[in-house]
């Protein structure tokens, strides 16, 4: 139990960010603090077995006559300098012997070695805190203190010097740039920040995918969220599936209801009707059986319309294929044109895209062949001399505009026509037979296709329909 919960903490996502950012902020202040001290060029004071080597190497140069020698140089003695006298020449990899005076006179130190050690001695004077640097190829060490007499005239301070490989110049360039050191540091930290940042994201994407998915309708439940990822994730996940599933069983017993209601209405349609024509057969034709079969009719195709849209939206992702363009007009078109001519009305279709069967939609043919039909039939049906039907492309979408020259729509009516039930004029819809549910069918379907349809006034007078449907891009 303890084990569980000790484990469930670590799984935190609020714990493994705090753990991360102090792992990668202690990592950056030890680095701040260490990588300088790997510059072999910086003042370091002797200590340890460096201390030791040097304190031996002092012993050594006064064993060997080597303080001595250099006492007794010209140098030393003020007369001109002597190559061979001049300075010790130890073995290879060995320190050199260089002494200066209490007027910081150096003895002992070749021409090379001159200007390094004027540097060096500036800067470490006290032999109680002995320090080296490197310049370049050659390393200075010291000062040590050298007394030849009881005047402090007499004492001398001893540094080596000795050959040694030059540091990288790239080396060099990167301590000398700390915004280059800094750039290492970020570098050194991005992966630990981008491991979090990978963390995070993951299963954030998975809920993005999630989230897209129940916006096209599709409400399946993933098991994902609830498995991997954080604690928090975890619980959320857990959470967003359980809405999922509120919401499915929510849609689905509302289509179910509606469905319901639709078929349950049709028994006593049926039974009117057949008592109309039982009614028709012994009295005759009557005003007001006309009437009875003029609504009976009207409740018919709203109940149709009714069962429709239950099933349309039942069934949204249901039988998709891809499909060339032309083929969700290729009826449509011509039956509209002969509607037309029927009517005497003037009916005028522009496709004005080249090789339509090189453009691809991934939907149900039927339904949104339905739903063009259904805009051209509303607009035939409202117009008053003429309509017109223009197919193109736009931003990688098919645009179908439609657009008659009836009454119109009130500007501030433009949305509602879309929703069911929803008449402009309850009169004309009467004239016209209307259930107020075909928009409603159209709008639906378009949208199941992540599409838009919305209305505006046309440039004939009446209402013009666009209809926006997205290409399937391969």
């Amino acid at each position: 139990m303890l084990l569980s919960r000790i484990s469930s903490h670590i799984n935190s996502l609020t714990v493994q960010i705090f753990a991360l950012f102090w792992l990668t902020f202690s990592i950056l202040l030890a680095l701040a603090f260490f990588v300088p001290t790997l510059d072999a060029r910086a003042y370091t004071e002797l200590k340890g077995d460096d201390l030791r080597y040097y304190q031996n190497e002092v012993v050594i140069a006064i064993r060997h006559n080597h303080i001595s020698r250099l006492l007794n140089s010209p140098m030393a003695l003020g007369l001109e300098r002597r190559n061979n006298e001049s300075y010790i020449d130890p073995p290879p990899n060995m320190p050199r012997p260089v002494l200066v005076n209490s007027h910081r006179a150096i003895i002992g130190a070749k021409d090379d070695d001159v200007q390094p050690l004027q540097k060096f001695i500036y800067q470490s004077d006290n032999p109680a805190h002995p320090m080296t640097k490197r310049f370049f190829d050659v390393q200075i060490s010291g000062p040590f203190l050298i007394t030849t007499g009881q005047n402090k005239q007499d004492n001398y301070m001893l540094y080596f010097v000795r050959k040694v490989n030059p540091q990288q110049e790239f080396i060099s360039f990167i301590f000398d740039h700390p915004f280059i050191m800094l750039l290492l540091f970020m570098l050194i930290s991005s992966p630990l920040l981008l491991w979090l940042a990978w963390s995070i994201s993951r299963p954030m994407r998975r809920f993005l995918y999630a989230a897209n998915a129940v916006a096209l309708g599709n409400f399946q439940i993933n098991k994902e969220l609830e498995e991997d990822g954080t604690r928090e994730f975890r619980l959320v996940g857990r959470s967003f599936n359980q809405m999922i599933k509120a919401i499915d069983e929510l849609i689905s017993n509302k289509q179910r209801l509606l469905s319901a209601i639709s078929h349950e209405l049709r028994t006593p349609l049926t039974r009117l009707q057949l008592a109309a024509a039982l009614m028709r057969r012994r009295k005759g034709e009557c005003t007001e059986l006309t009437r009875i079969d003029m609504e009976t009719e009207r409740l018919d195709k709203m109940i149709n319309d009714l069962l429709l849209l239950s099933r349309q939206q039942l069934n949204s992702h249901l039988l998709r294929d891809t499909f060339p363009i032309n083929e969700i007009w290729e009826d449509i078109f011509s039956d509209a044109q002969f509607e037309a001519e029927q009517r005497h009305l003037d009916c005028r279709i522009q496709v004005q895209i080249d090789e339509p069967t090189q453009h691809f939609i991934n939907g149900n043919l039927m339904s949104l062949s339905s739903a063009i039909e259904n805009v051209i039939r509303n607009a035939l049906k409202y117009t008053n001399s003429k309509i017109q039907v223009s197919v193109y492309l736009e931003n990688k979408s098919l645009m179908v505009q439609v657009d008659d020259d009836g009454p119109g729509v009130p500007p501030e009516e433009y949305d509602q026509i879309f929703e069911p039930f929803y008449r402009v004029d309850a009169a004309r819809t009467r004239e016209t037979g209307g259930t107020g549910l075909g928009l409603a069918i159209v709008a639906n379907a378009i949208k199941q296709h992540q599409g838009e349809v919305w209305a505006d006034k046309s440039p004939l007078g009446g209402l013009q329909i666009m209809i926006k449907l997205p290409l399937w891009i391969d």
